[in-house]
Parts: C-alpha cells; sequence; structure tokens
C-alpha cells in the first residue's frame, strides 16, 4: 500500500517526520513515500489538489493532505473553510476523492504533542534531573490553543535556561508519549489521522 503525504511545512520542517512516524506506528506495513512539502497553508490550498492528483497518478494508492488550522495566516482559521477549497479544487482536476484524506489538525501540531501531558514530562526527564512539576494533560480544545506558548510559558516558569525549539524538539516529543489512546480520546484530529490510517491498512 502506497501512500502520499501533502503538508504545509517547509522541507525542513519536523512535520514530515512526525506524520510518516505515526502513520508507520498505527500500519507498519505502509509504503510512504518522501511527503510533499508545500511551504504554507497557502500552497496547500492553492497547489493541494493538484500535486494529489500527480501522486495518484503516478502510482500512489492514498494521499493525505495535512495542514494546521492555525495561526490563520490571513484566511478564516476554519476548518471547514479549507476543506471547502480543496474540495472545490480536487473536484476542478478531476481525481478520484475516495483516494484522498483532508486532516485539518485542530489546532496545530503541536496540539497533538500537548494533549497527554506524559510526552513532554518524559521528554524533559531526559534532559535534566531538575525537579519540575508535571506538565499536565490538556484535554479540551480550549486547553490545546496556543500549543507553542503553553509550552514555552511552562519551561520558561519552571526551568528558565531551557528554550524550545518546535523544529528541534517536536520529534523527541512525540516519540516520549509512551501511547497514544489518550491523543486519539482528547483531539478529533489525531483520532480522523488514526482511524484513516488504520482503515487503509492492508
Amino acid at each position: 500500500m502506497k501512500v502520499g503525504f501533502i503538508l504545509e511545512c517547509t522541507p525542513q520542517g519536523p512535520d514530515a517526520a512526525i506524520y510518516t512516524y505515526l502513520a508507520k506506528h498505527f500500519c507498519n506495513d505502509l509504503e510512504i513515500l518522501k511527503p510533499e512539502t508545500l511551504s504554507s497553508k497557502a500552497g496547500v490550498m492553492e497547489q493541494g489538489a493538484e500535486v494529489a492528483k500527480t501522486l495518484l497518478d503516478t502510482g500512489c494508492d492514498y494521499v493525505f493532505i495535512i495542514w494546521d488550522r492555525m495561526p490563520k495566516w490571513g484566511g478564516t482559521g476554519r476548518c471547514e473553510d479549507h476543506i471547502a477549497t480543496l474540495e472545490n479544487s480536487l473536484q476542478q482536476v478531476g481525481t478520484d476523492r475516495t483516494k484522498i484524506f483532508l486532516c485539518c489538525i485542530s489546532d496545530m501540531l503541536e496540539s497533538w504533542l500537548i494533549a497527554d501531558g506524559r510526552g513532554i514530562d518524559a521528554w524533559i526527564a531526559s534532559k535534566t534531573n531538575h525537579a519540575m512539576p508535571g506538565f499536565g494533560d490538556h484535554k479540551t480544545p480550549a486547553e490545546q490553543t496556543n500549543p507553542k506558548d503553553r509550552i514555552k510559558n511552562y519551561l520558561r516558569e519552571h526551568f528558565g535556561k531551557w528554550k524550545y525549539n518546535d523544529f528541534e524538539n517536536n520529534f523527541d516529543i512525540l516519540k516520549h508519549i509512551p501511547e497514544f489512546s489518550r491523543v486519539a480520546n482528547w483531539n478529533d484530529s489525531f483520532r480522523f489521522f488514526k482511524e484513516k490510517v488504520e482503515a487503509i491498512c492492508p
């Protein structure tokens, strides 16, 4: 089963490693191509449908188009608006819609990382012996907003010397989450991604 990914990150961003890692975690039998990184949300909205068609036409069985709901970057910040834009473009290019999954992350990738606080706690414990209170779970959409600032503020308050960098730290944090049932329970977009991967798993 050959799967493609279309992402809004830059080629150097951590997203490509994270989404493919999770896909293989939920279905190790997938053959995952090198992700297409379109560098911005606007790039995904404008080019995603055409890139998805190309991937399907050249041998992919399924394609995931993934982007963060926030920040808005000049758009509405509404998943339904983003999806409507992509649906219209997919209809125009004339590709098999059943082979494409549109995954709008609520609110952004880092929301997945903070939902289950065990990942942050284990990541910190791997870096220092400094005693710190637990980061805590973030179970609701309201608690998962501004996730980067939540991580930065926590570290600033409890360990002022340590700076969080999403490019350098996100993948490491993800790998410290012991299992993903809590994230799936507490973030709808993560559950959607997980269920779609499992549904196509051969």
